[in-house]
């Protein structure tokens, strides 16, 4: 077995198996083929170059060379010896050394020289070599069969030889290590050699298999069968492992040692933040549930079977061989005064002080049987939640006092005292009580939450008091305001059983899901609204946790698990099944993210893409390869993309938020998962960004990311639209064409008509003129003629002079017609002519002066034979108006025009009238207004008795139907 970590921060494990990539959550199989059926071969070694490659030692023992981009792989070492390769070794310079059993070769820019030395091979010329390593100066050393070799002007040179196989590790501080046997010696260039002791005490068939230097300057030995030991320079200490068969040692970036066994699997060993303590109490465990820490510095605790322990020499044992109660003991808290608290089952309440112990029962006032809580004050009082009706009692100068609540809440789960004094109760019902007075208020008013368990109380140093919620998260209720965070602002659990504060600033919870922390400022932003989220720190299995679930009331029957900091800074935290012991300053944050990776895209099931592999050669895309650029068919269902980020120590606190340019609008929180999913994308071009972060820590400085672009279906691409566009302009040309000219045809035929109705108008208002007007002309002069022949019959004269009136006026009517219908004063210019000319001729006949007042210029516009008709009756209507009814003196005629509208206005300096007539007699006022209705145009009157009337006509060409 094999273990290296490369350039990405992945650790590469060989076996016997093949070749494996470990990113700290998942294992990938790594294929050497990408044809089906092929068999991985078995690595028995793996060394990572400084090129981002791999050498591989397989288990055939040749040698193989991954590239950077781990997308070939190529036999290294070909026709340099026949014997078995055993070591592979690249130093600053970049030359490569491959040691086979039968010589050494150096290769170097493609150049190969064998480097030789006195004693590199045993007298059947061969030796074991067991690695290549160099010193803080850059020097080369090599171990093989019983002696240590340095190389010095091109050869090596024999600088020690021990009594068993020699295994070299580099020194930080000068020489190097070598470890033979059971022995740990250190090797200096000048041949000295130091004896710094024997790490394996009693195994006289183990030796050593590995030797690895930390970046402390810790020394690590792993054996053939006695397991895995450190040396720091003072001693030698055991560690544990899977398995005490220690195949091969490697530490990683983040400092911890990763450790391949031969039979328990690949062993994480890291300097431990979390531990946990039980009480082995023969052949049962008893977790620790509720602890203090006396003014002596000596930790106390209840077990779950209620038993009283202290933890003396790092070891919990009973407290009192021989203790006054029979019964179980639930609570434990200490005082400032140095005494210890004691809580049993049905035996009252104990105080240990001075080697004496106090005792107050049912009779002293005591009013529950169980005593769940004890909080000692620093004024000498004790407060205590027992298992009676809701109510707390506190013990004052000997006395106790009961405060109770005015309903039944449930029994009392949490019990605190804020920064000012105050004591607060919560309740199994979510009720938050407080002590006012002589008895317990409720104060669950000030807060959102009402039925959920209240568990924990913490009482903050600025007042606020922070609450525990059993599924309701976080609150925090301070000056009279209430505030709650939960998963969806978060954090990580919404069961809070325990909180305690550490000296780094850190809130650090006990919950359903298992031991978390964020950061108090964190908290208090969230709380006051200047952020929106925390992201909390988890620590689990990684750690060592192997019962996850923190303790709580809920849980343990009559006892209320509190967890407390100690005062050497150390966080005291009960679980279900163990005591959790936290070091704050070895679980130092670092906020530093690593950088996130792409490892996989996968389009309907089928890998498109990789990060690296040597399947990555023919169908399936490189995500090593800088500027990969994916082309997704038109057709998917189904797009998933894999991330991952290099985070060893704890990789569950690693979060990650992507992004899918084109398609999201903001970044998406992954969660827990390390894959996105998207369905349907349409045809475009994409950027999928990724980015992590540790806890709370920033996120990459710069997003990694993948273009890839979505093929169009054929009906969407340019050509194909380029064509539909074309055809469908053809279509519109030929509909329009065909349009056209079918209106061009309607119009030629209402032009055809039009023009034979100004034909047959033309010749009726000839014939009228010509015909009927000379034939009323001739029967006037006629009758003129008569009456003058007749003169001096006066009854003759009469009747002749009557028919010659009515003749010139039907002449002067026929006259009006022919205007009407003759075409050619379809024109606004004819019509103002015509109408000015006539009313100045209307009212001189009545002998009424008429002032005309005309535009400058009158625009060539046409009009209809309609519309001309009706506004020269009106104006007519009008006229007539004037001279049967106004008894006028003077008439003024107005005419305003322009190309949109035509405006006539009649106004006289008559009677006038106040209101208009409604009889049978105003026939000609309803008629104009008719008139102007029919054509669209605007009848205004005004009139005034004794003030005149004025009459106005308005048409416009956009309303009326004569333009």
């Amino acid at each position: 077995m094999a273990v290296e970590q490369d350039k990405d921060g992945y650790l590469w494990i060989g076996t016997a198996a093949g070749l494996t990539r470990f990113d700290g959550i998942h294992f990938t199989p790594f294929p050497f083929s990408n044809e089906p059926g092929t068999q991985d071969e078995g690595v028995n070694r793996v060394v990572a170059g400084r090129d981002g490659g791999l050498w591989l030692i397989m288990r055939d023992w040749t040698i193989m060379h991954l590239n950077p981009d781990l997308s070939r792989i190529e036999p290294v070492g070909e026709g340099l010896s026949k014997s078995r390769s055993l070591q592979v070794f690249e130093d600053k310079d970049g030359s490569f050394w491959i040691a086979f059993a039968d010589s050494i070769w150096r290769i170097k820019e493609g150049l190969r020289s064998r480097v030789s030395g006195p004693g590199l091979l045993d007298k059947n010329g061969r030796g074991y070599a067991s690695g290549f390593v160099t010193d803080n100066e850059g020097r080369l050393w090599l171990g093989k069969g019983s002696s240590v070799f340095l190389l010095r002007n091109g050869r090596f040179e024999t600088i020690a030889t021990t009594t068993y196989r020699a295994h070299l590790a580099s020194s930080r501080f000068g020489g190097i290590w070598v470890a033979q046997g059971k022995q740990l010696l250190r090797c200096y260039s000048d041949g000295r050699v130091l004896d710094c002791g024997s790490f394996i005490p009693a195994d006289p068939h183990s030796g050593t298999s590995e030797l690895i230097e930390d970046h402390t300057g810790a020394v690590w030995i792993g054996t053939t069968s006695a397991g895995l030991f450190r040396y720091d320079g003072s001693g030698f200490e055991k560690i544990e492992t899977s398995h005490p068969a220690i195949a091969c040692l490697t530490e990683d970036r983040e400092g911890n040692v990763w450790v391949g066994t031969t039979g328990g699997g690949l062993d994480r060993v890291s300097r431990r933040g979390v531990e946990l303590e039980t009480l082995n109490a023969g052949s049962m465990i008893a977790p620790v549930q509720c602890l203090c820490e006396d003014t002596n510095g000596t930790l106390w605790g209840a077990t779950q079977n209620g038993l009283l322990v202290s933890r003396v020499n790092g070891q919990w044992q009973p407290s009192f061989p021989d203790p006054p109660w029979t019964n179980a003991v639930d609570s434990v808290a200490a005082d400032k005064d140095g005494g210890v608290w004691i809580g049993t089952r049905n035996s009252g309440l104990y105080c240990w002080r001075d080697g004496k112990f106090a005792h107050w029962g049912r009779s002293d006032g005591l009013s529950g049987n169980i005593i769940q809580r004890i909080l000692p004050l620093t004024n000498g009082d004790v407060w205590l939640a027992e298992d009676a009706a809701i109510s707390v009692q506190r013990l004052s100068h000997h006395a106790f006092r009961t405060f109770r609540a005015g309903n039944s809440d449930g029994r009392i789960t949490a019990l605190a005292a804020d920064a000012a004094g105050n004591i607060w109760a919560g309740s199994e019902m979510g009720a938050l009580l407080k002590v006012q007075g002589d008895r317990l208020v409720n104060e669950t008013g000030h807060t959102s939450i009402s039925n959920r368990s209240i568990l924990a109380l913490f009482p903050a140093q600025d007042g606020a008091l922070w609450i525990g919620y059993g599924g309701g998260g976080l609150g925090r209720l301070k000056d009279g305001k209430f505030a709650r965070i939960g998963r969806n602002d978060g954090l990580f659990d919404d069961f809070i059983f325990q909180m305690v504060a550490d000296d780094q600033g850190w809130i650090w919870f006990g919950g359903e899901r298992g031991i978390f922390k964020a950061p108090r400022a964190e908290l208090e932003s969230v709380f006051t609204g200047r952020a929106d989220k925390i992201q909390s720190i988890s620590y689990g299995r990684n750690e060592g946790l192997f019962s996850m679930e923190a303790n709580s009331v809920s849980a343990v029957p009559y006892v209320m698990p509190v967890a407390v900091r100690s005062r050497d800074g150390r966080l005291w935290i009960p679980m279900r099944k163990a005591l959790a012991v936290v070091d704050p300053k070895i679980l130092e944050f670092t906020s530093t993210p690593p950088q996130a990776l792409l490892t996989q895209v996968i389009v309907d099931g089928r890998t498109v893409a990789s990060l690296g592999g040597i399947a990555a050669t023919k169908n399936i895309a490189n995500l090593e390869t800088p500027n990969t650029i994916l082309r997704l068919p038109p057709a998917h269902r189904h797009l998933q993309i894999s991330f991952t980020a290099i985070h060893l120590s704890a990789p569950e606190n690693v979060h990650f938020r992507y992004q899918l340019a084109g398609f999201d609008n903001d970044w998406i929180d992954a969660q827990e998962n390390r894959t996105a999913e998207y369905s349907r994308l349409t045809a475009a071009n994409y950027q999928f960004r990724v980015e992590s972060s540790i806890g709370d820590g920033p996120w990459n400085e710069k997003p990694t990311t993948l273009a890839f672009n979505v093929a169009p279906f054929f009906w969407q691409r340019w050509s194909f639209r380029v064509a539909a566009l074309l055809l469908f302009t053809s279509c519109v040309i030929a509909i329009v064409r065909y349009i056209s000219f079918r209106r061009l045809q309607a119009e030629m035929r209402l032009v055809e008509q039009r023009a034979a109705l100004d034909k047959e108008r033309t010749r009726i208002a000839r014939d009228l003129h010509d015909d009927l007007g000379c034939s009323l002309n001739k029967v006037a002069l006629t009758l003129d003629m008569t009456q003058r022949t007749l003169a001096g019959v006066e009854a003759v004269n009469g009747k002749i002079e009557h028919c010659s009136a009515m003749v010139r006026q039907a002449a002067k009517s026929v006259d009006e017609i022919v205007w009407a219908i003759n075409p050619r004063n379809d024109t606004l210019r004819y019509m103002v002519d015509y109408i000015s000319q006539f009313a100045v001729e209307f009212l001189h006949a009545a002998d009424i002066p008429c002032r005309v007042h005309l535009p400058d210029s009158v625009p060539e516009r046409h009009l209809s034979p309609e519309a001309r008709h009706n506004l020269f009756l009106v104006v007519k209507e009008a006229l007539n108006n004037v001279v049967r009814h106004a008894k006028a003196g003077e008439v003024h005629l107005h005419i305003t025009a322009d190309e949109n509208r035509v405006a006539i206005s009649i106004e006289d300096d008559g009677c006038g009238f106040e209101y208009e007539p409604d009889n049978a007699c105003c026939d000609g006022l309803r008629n104009m207004r008719q008139r102007m209705q029919e054509i669209s145009g605007e009848f205004q009157l005004a009139s005034k008795t004794g003030a005149g009337t004025n009459v106005a006509f308005v048409y416009s060409w956009t309303r009326g139907n004569g333009a």
